[in-house]
């Protein structure tokens, strides 16, 4: 009889072992999936912000005549401190790039983020640096088009950028045959810049 009893012990036993397993297993699967849609949200959200930073853009080809660089006589909206966003950034490169198709010329870019400032200040500190436009991609965050310049000579820049704040960067050049949006797409697709990208 105490056998039987010692026996039904264990399978309660075992039975409550594998109740907790469960719930503890289903309280996980919920938690992985509520972060999942947590950071699909978020992403959902910056693509939002990043489409409705490009307005209305009329992007030229690498075809077009040099004379078709500018885009739009209007300037780009300016987003935050007097800085132009990734409107004005993609204009940019669009002009910089039919520029440098017709002519042969490289053309390189860059994004600094700051480690504790804010894109105003980092934009200072880049202008003091390289005499270029400066764009807000970030709160703290700004990118630079850099004329004439290869990704080595970017990256001397980001240096001296760094020099003068807690930044980090990235710089990638023109490819052969890259339009705009792809070189910006490049530039900006690094979640994490480091010096070295």
């Amino acid at each position: 009889m105490s056998v039987a009893i010692a026996l039904i012990v264990l399978a309660a036993t075992a039975l409550a072992g594998i109740a907790i397993l469960v719930v503890a297993s289903r309280r996980r699967h919920v938690a992985r999936a509520r972060r999942r849609l947590e950071v699909l949200t978020e992403v959902a959200a910056r693509i939002d912000r990043a489409v409705a930073s490009l307005g209305e853009l009329t992007l030229i080809s690498s075809h077009d005549p040099v004379d078709a660089a500018s885009p739009s006589s209007d300037p780009a909206p300016l987003v935050e401190d007097d800085l132009a966003g990734r409107a004005g950034l993609l204009r940019e490169l669009a002009s910089d790039i039919a520029g440098a198709h017709s002519q042969g010329g490289r053309l390189a870019a860059a994004v600094v983020r700051s480690e504790n400032g804010d894109a105003a200040t980092l934009a200072r500190d880049a202008r003091s640096v390289a005499d270029v436009p400066v764009y807000t991609v970030g709160p703290r965050a700004v990118a630079l088009v850099l004329p004439g310049l290869g990704r080595a000579d970017a990256l001397g820049v980001l240096a001296r950028i760094q020099t003068r704040c807690p930044s980090s960067g990235r710089a990638v050049e023109l490819e052969s045959g890259e339009d705009a949006v792809e070189l910006a797409a490049r530039l900006l697709g690094g979640q994490a810049p480091h010096g070295d990208a």
